[in-house]
């Protein structure tokens, strides 16, 4: 894995979702595998938390190679031995407008995070750009959420085990805000 995304100590301030709904955007490289399966494992936390009407939730890659497709067979696979379905979601590649879009943008691994950075023109769409890392749980081996890609089936199922645990900690850092 890969440089400077260790897990933080503390996670990250949320928005305030008093005024609107919070809206959060996962991003990975092609948008067929770590970010849909972020997708899909956030809204089932949201849904359990009772949150879905104060959160909206999408994904994209920073490439263009997939546009419109559904994600990996072996990612949907996976969720599926972890009782997660596949919503329907295809594949879209990150674009500019997405920082005026989003209140979080999370990428999933660094050189994500520093693609996205690269195009980011203020200070306040920087401070959007908040890794998947900051909410890995407290002791974790990973430093980014690996890309399974080239792995075999462990390797995607290894990757949603990260990413339920992740996105337990961000929905509930985002009840903790939307009760306070």
């Amino acid at each position: 894995m890969s440089g400077d995304m260790s897990p933080a100590p503390e996670p990250p301030a949320i928005p305030d979702l008093a005024a609107d709904p919070l809206r959060v955007l996962f991003v990975c490289l092609g948008n067929i595998c770590r970010s849909p399966a972020a997708e899909i494992l956030f809204n089932a936390e949201l849904k359990r938390a009772g949150l879905t009407e104060r959160v909206y939730v999408d994904s994209c890659g920073m490439g263009g190679w997939h546009i419109g497709q559904k994600p990996d067979r072996r990612m949907l696979a996976a969720l599926q031995r972890h009782g997660y379905a596949w919503g329907g979601h295809t594949a879209r590649q990150f674009s500019r407008a997405d920082f005026s879009q989003f209140d979080l943008i999370i990428p999933q691994d660094e050189s994500n995070r520093e693609d996205i950075l690269s195009l980011a023109r203020t200070a306040e769409e920087r401070a959007r750009v908040i890794p998947m890392s900051r909410w890995f749980p407290e002791g974790s081996s990973f430093t980014e959420v690996p890309d399974p890609y080239w792995d075999g089936d462990r390797g995607f199922d290894t990757v949603v085990e990260l990413l339920e645990q992740s996105c337990a900690r961000l929905a509930a850092q985002i009840r903790t805000t939307a009760v306070n």
